[in-house]
């Protein structure tokens, strides 16, 4: 009966620490799930404002061309008559296309900022809680064998 009165405290402190080290892995967990939701949150964020300045863009081409056509029309202009009027429209859309394009890039840079970020973070979370299981489960070892 000595030996079967040995084991329930150390059974119970094993318990205790694996107790422990599932809740620590269901904290990481959450904060993992907490931080995948914050990136998703400022992904949806920038694909939204994204949107904003593409149409804003295109309505600011339309008004821009509108004007010149209106400014041709006022003139007595044909439509294709003039090579400067349609040289300004075409050099509208393309200042337009390199706006939409350079808009395009920093947007793909805050993903790709946004995506890193959220990759180290998980990474050092679950490095973390490695670390912690190892610590305890070493303390749970050395308070058995006497060393602590």
């Amino acid at each position: 009966m000595g030996g079967f009165t040995s084991i329930v405290p150390m059974a119970a402190s094993v318990l205790q620490t694996g107790q422990r080290v599932a809740a620590d892995q269901a904290n990481t967990q959450s904060r993992i799930n907490q931080g995948e939701a914050a990136r998703q949150a400022d992904l949806a964020e920038i694909e939204a404002r994204e949107r904003e300045d593409a149409a804003k863009r295109e309505e600011d081409l339309r008004r821009r061309q509108a004007t010149i056509r209106a400014r041709q029309g006022a003139s007595g202009l044909m439509a294709g008559g003039s090579g400067s009027a349609s040289a300004v429209l075409a050099g509208y859309e393309k200042a337009a296309r390199q706006d939409a394009d350079l808009s395009a890039n920093a947007t793909a840079r805050k993903r790709t900022r946004i995506n890193q970020q959220a990759a180290w973070r998980e990474k050092s979370l679950l490095r973390s809680t490695e670390d912690d299981t190892v610590a305890r489960l070493n303390a749970w070892f050395s308070k058995r064998d006497g060393w602590g």
